[in-house]
């Protein structure tokens, strides 16, 4: 009986041995070292800072996650800078919040009211500031009046420049950058006959010399005035709506358009007539209501032409955080800047290069000065908000430009999860 007992016993122990022989062993997991994404990013653009031009030259980069607001790069982002012309994104931002993306200028024909069948004593021409008419605008506004009968004028012509002041230069500009002598009522290809004329009162030689071909007498001059309150309309030209006028200033950075939106805004929403020093009014309050606190900011022009212009890379990407959260105005804003090797001032720009027809941005140079700021979309399709304020160097910029590129391209490779290529 005991020996039938045991034999089970000794058939388990065995059969049990035998599984634990056959039983592979464990083998110990690998380390996995874990790379830090945010990490590698910092440290491949400190190393492009390594660059020899900052010797002397100072920077201020911001880069943001416009999607969860994460500050993915910074380096001096609180010290000012002169923006150049990434001033032109200020008055971009600001016109569009405070127009609307559907706002046009006009510039406007007028007659006297008690006027006869066919004639009239004066008419009037008045601008409010379109930055695109042209010498075919104004014989389309002569043919209006044609068309209402009358065949002679026996008082002037009166230009109304009002709309505007008549401060013809920026606070600040250069003598060698050309100042622009801004009116109301201006065409950008005809310069006065005489320096000590407005712009206003060649539109008006140039509607005289129409209405002339077109067999209307005329007995007086040219001349400045107002529009009186009774005037009558007799015909009307439209610009662009400012979506288009925005693009076509900042593609090529046209600082003519820039002063003009700048003191348009300063009008429409300070009140007749548009200032430098209302157009600051203007964008210094919307900056404030946008962003947390009074930002260290200086901006006194619209193109940042200049030197009076100061702004950090912080107020820069937080300006561009917040637009690209304005669902109804983000495709005029965004579209508006310049493509990566593509067109506009950055159409020879990161060619071959990783950021090249995805970064989106706008250049601003003066001398000594260069900045990058906008746009771009990372191999995974993360949107970075960035800017970049390069100062305080000598010679060509092609230096500061070539450094913005890199981190331009840096930016665009950026990837959150390794490549497991």
């Amino acid at each position: 009986m005991k020996t039938l007992t045991v034999l089970p016993i000794l058939l388990i122990i065995l059969l049990t041995s035998c599984s634990i022989l056959n039983k592979k062993p464990i083998e110990p997991k690998p380390t996995i070292i874990t790379i830090d994404s945010v990490e590698t990013l910092h440290g491949k653009i400190n190393d492009i800072l390594e660059d020899d031009l900052f010797k002397s030259a100072s920077i201020g980069i911001n880069v943001i996650s416009a999607k969860t607001g994460e500050i993915l790069y910074t380096k001096d982002s609180l010290k000012l800078h002169h923006p150049a012309s990434t001033t032109k994104l200020f008055t971009s931002a600001t016109a569009l919040v405070k127009l609307g993306t559907d706002f046009k200028f006009e510039t406007t024909l007028y007659v006297d009211k008690n006027r006869e069948t066919l004639s009239t004593n004066n008419i009037y021409l008045k601008g409010r500031g379109d930055p695109l008419l042209e010498i075919l605008d104004i014989e389309t506004l002569a043919k209006g009046l044609v068309k209402s009968g009358v065949k002679s004028i026996e008082g002037d012509i009166i230009v109304d420049e009002s709309y505007f002041d008549t401060v013809r230069e920026g606070p600040g500009w250069m003598w060698d950058d050309k100042p622009f002598h801004l009116s109301a009522l201006s065409i950008r290809s005809i310069e006065p006959e005489n320096q000590m004329e407005s712009r206003a009162i060649a539109c008006g030689k140039i509607l005289r010399i129409t209405l002339i071909e077109k067999g209307i007498s005329i007995k007086g001059k040219v001349i400045s005035g107002e529009v009186p309150s009774d005037a009558v309309i007799v015909s009307q030209h439209q610009s662009p709506h400012l979506g288009e006028i925005i693009r076509l200033m900042n593609k090529p950075s046209d600082n003519w358009i820039a002063e003009f939106l700048f003191k348009t805004i300063g009008a429409e929403v300070k009140g007749v007539p548009g200032t430098w020093r209302k157009g600051r009014e203007v964008i210094s309050g919307f900056l404030e209501e946008i962003l947390d606190g009074s930002p260290s900011h200086r901006f006194v022009d619209g193109s940042g032409l200049s030197r009076y212009n100061l702004v950090n890379s912080l107020v820069l990407s937080e300006l561009l955080l917040y637009m690209h959260k304005q669902f109804a105005m983000m495709p005029e804003f965004f579209t508006s800047l310049p493509i990566a090797g593509v067109d506009g001032t950055l159409r020879n720009r990161m060619q071959g290069m990783y950021a090249e027809k995805t970064l989106r941005a706008k250049t601003g140079t003066l001398s000594g000065v260069s900045a990058l700021a906008g746009y771009t979309v990372t191999v995974e399709g993360e949107v970075l908000v960035f800017g970049i304020l390069i100062s305080h160097y000598v010679g060509s910029s092609a230096a500061a430009r070539g450094i913005q590129d890199q981190i331009g391209s840096v930016l665009t490779g950026f990837r959150r999860i390794p490549n497991s290529e």
